[in-house]
């Protein structure tokens, strides 16, 4: 079949089926087909900063283009002409990490947030008439509430008057420009902007079941699209919060701090849910156009996508303690979990239909297809025909092929070994174990990837586990002494440990009790001592 050249099939098929049934919108899978994003390469290089850019944002037609850089200016670019039409000199005095277009203004209003604190908005109209060299402009409000970094804008669609700016001061303010065009810096004695709409400070969480309690240094924000009442936040932790903004408190000022408002819903992946380095946090946030997903990036971390709406039933919840329990074994008996796994996978009891066949017979070579990728180590693209099958046609597949299929994507995960790949593995693992509860492929693979994670005493339990399914194969039986012998090296090695400690405690207590000894033989021939008793 031509289309196994592609795991998301060949372009003529996508066009036939719109041509067979005019309800089937092909749009989005023409736009991420994997033979055209192969394609992707840079168009052309526009020029015009002198330090590192580090915003960009089209504006609402996709026609003009604004950056924010190191060197305090903000560029406008016409995506036609691929030129540069303006360049501003802001007037801020530090890096600009965030510049928007303000929606429904004729593209005319232009807000900036930079190191310094600052949040200014420009009226491009009085740039009318002036070439890209003459850059001297005053911005039209300047809002200095803020104490730290400004790190990120957010607009509503179809709002022109406010703008909300995210801080590191762990707080996001909401500015209307129609009531004050200024405010007075952070700490003066007369400032009072009643400007907070999210009040952070306190805010910031090492683990799910934390009690909040430090300082949240916000990076990111964004607004829907289509709800424009959801806010989503990310900042200084690993935890991206959904707010509604019509359940929140009204604005306050920074003179007290306040409590943080409840969220509607956190966003982490599990593995990093649960005391993560402390050097982990969000660096961008955003909702999908169509705002049923958010997207989150992490710094020296992946990026993730996720469910917004719980109710879709595609999205993965879990509790503080889930994290540890999908890395433990736990004996599982056929039907326990299986029911509400299996649900919907023949709906209502009735016959297969003929598209329904093809689309199994489809799914099936895309698995053989995933094998086979695993023989010539192209793992990548047999990664991507396994989430072809499990995250397209879960619900059809039945319990055989989605266990097939979620083991043979665990092993290639396991030989890629990119960053987080051994997490996701586990997850896999696991749930191949509910459709099967006596699968050896996945309690072995399962102890392979606890093992990539230095987590043996974990990873021992899977293998015995493994073992006592198929006690005849040697290369279990390899692991499981493996293991055994290392974490027997492990024990040694921190008994020797202990042991060193005990012994170092004891020479100090000893120099202790000696010294207090020499000071006391001191003190009793010190004949001042006879005299004061």
């Amino acid at each position: 079949m031509e289309w196994l050249g592609f795991h998301d099939g060949s372009v003529t098929n996508l066009i036939e089926k719109r041509t067979l049934d005019v309800r089937h919108g092909i749009g989005l899978n023409m736009q991420m087909h994997s033979s055209l994003v192969r394609r992707l390469s840079m168009e052309r290089q526009l020029e015009g900063h002198y330090g590192c850019v580090n915003a960009v944002s089209w504006n609402s037609k996709g026609s003009l283009l604004v950056s924010g850089s190191d060197d305090t200016r903000v560029n406008i670019y016409s995506y036609s002409s691929r030129k540069l039409l303006h360049s501003m000199e802001t007037g801020h005095s530090a890096n600009i990490y965030c510049t928007k277009f303000v929606p429904e203004t004729s593209d005319e209003l232009v807000v900036s947030g930079a190191g310094d604190a600052e949040v200014r908005v420009f009226h491009l109209s009085r740039l009318r008439g002036r070439g890209p060299d003459d850059y001297d402009i005053s911005p039209s409000a300047v809002y200095q509430c803020h104490s730290r970094r400004v790190k990120k804008l957010a607009v509503e669609v179809g709002n022109p008057n406010v703008v909300w700016s995210a801080s590191e001061d762990g707080t996001l303010r909401q500015h209307d420009f129609r009531e004050v065009s200024s405010c007075p810096p952070a700490g003066s004695s007369h400032q009072e902007c009643r400007n907070i709409l999210l009040d952070l400070r306190c805010g910031a969480k090492k683990s799910l079941a934390d009690h909040p309690r430090q300082l949240l240094a916000l990076k990111s924000c964004d607004i829907s699209t289509t709800r424009p009442h959801l806010l989503l936040v990310g900042g200084s932790d690993a935890f991206a919060r959904l707010y509604d903004r019509r359940m929140l408190p009204p604005l306050s000022s920074c003179r007290r701090k306040l409590s943080p408002p409840q969220c509607v819903n956190y966003f982490c992946p599990m593995h990093l849910s649960d005391h993560g380095p402390s050097s982990l946090h969000l660096t961008h946030v955003t909702f999908s156009p169509n705002g049923q997903e958010v997207l989150l990036s992490y710094s020296g971390e992946l990026v993730y996508l996720m469910d917004v709406d719980l109710a879709r039933g595609n999205a993965m919840q879990y509790t503080s303690a889930d994290a540890s329990k999908i890395m433990t074994f736990t004996p599982m008996l056929n039907g326990v979990e299986l029911q509400s796994s299996m649900s919907g996978v023949l709906r209502n009891g009735f016959p297969l239909k003929r598209s329904v066949s093809a689309m199994l017979d489809k799914c099936r070579k895309l698995v053989q297809f995933a094998e086979k990728s695993m023989e010539n180590a192209n793992y990548f693209f047999g990664i991507e025909a396994c989430n072809e099958v499990l995250d397209g046609h879960d619900r059809e597949i039945g319990p055989t092929l989605m266990h097939e299929c979620l083991c043979i994507r665990a092993a290639l995960l396991l030989k890629r070994k990119w960053k987080n790949d051994a997490y996701m593995a586990i997850r896999d693992c696991h749930k191949a174990r509910r459709f099967n509860s006596s699968s050896f492929r996945a309690l072995h693979m399962q102890s392979e990837a606890l093992l990539q994670l230095g987590k043996h005493k974990e990873a021992l339990e899977f293998a015995i586990a493994a073992q006592s399914k198929a006690p005849s194969d040697s290369e279990v039986t390899e692991m499981v002494e493996n293991i055994k012998k290392h974490l027997a090296v492990m024990l040694h090695m921190m008994v020797r440990g202990l042991r060193g400690m005990i012994l170092i405690m004891m020479k100090k207590w000893n120099w202790i009790l000696k010294h207090q000894s020499l000071v006391m033989k001191g003190v009793m021939l010190n004949p001042m001592f006879f005299m004061e008793v």
